[in-house]
């Protein structure tokens, strides 16, 4: 259900006067071109905005856009410092994403420890596609460790 006028104007107004959740809000209107024209550009400005009051959702959603390269130019480490900036405060898509930026070493150095350990704490905060990747990938070391090849025996 796309957003009526009158609603998209109280948002904005919220947002003009430093609304952070409002901001964030009219964000994603503009991310989605619900009751206004798509404009990534301006959706992020506006989370950058709520970011800076310590929006958990805010932050992790310019994650996902440094991240893709939508509305800004793709940033690895920037992406990651957002991540963290939610995961902080046990935002869980947060803790997910960045759990997987340090287990493919994308914007932070590889660690797949500390990438297991962000994607149980996503887990453990309710974030269940964390929980399914773990469970994804605890198979696939059980399928590695079937099927790789046995060290030969010392005598």
């Amino acid at each position: 259900m796309q957003m009526d006028s009158e609603r998209f104007r109280a948002l904005t107004a919220r947002a003009e006067e430093g609304d952070p959740v409002a901001q964030y809000d009219l964000g994603v209107a503009y991310q989605r071109g619900d009751g206004t024209k798509a404009d990534m550009k301006l959706a992020v400005r506006l989370w950058e905005k709520s970011a800076r009051a310590g929006y958990a959702p805010a932050q992790y959603n310019l994650g996902v856009a440094y991240e893709h390269g939508a509305g800004v130019k793709e940033d690895l480490a920037r992406a990651a410092e957002y991540y963290a900036s939610a995961a902080a405060v046990r935002f869980g898509p947060a803790e997910y994403n960045l759990g997987a930026c340090y287990l493919y070493g994308r914007g932070v150095p590889l660690d797949p420890k500390k990438g297991v350990e962000l994607w149980t704490a996503a887990a453990g905060h309710g974030f269940r596609a964390a929980q399914d990747a773990i469970d994804r990938l605890a198979a696939n070391i059980q399928e590695y460790k079937a099927t790789a090849p046995k060290p030969e025996e010392k005598p």
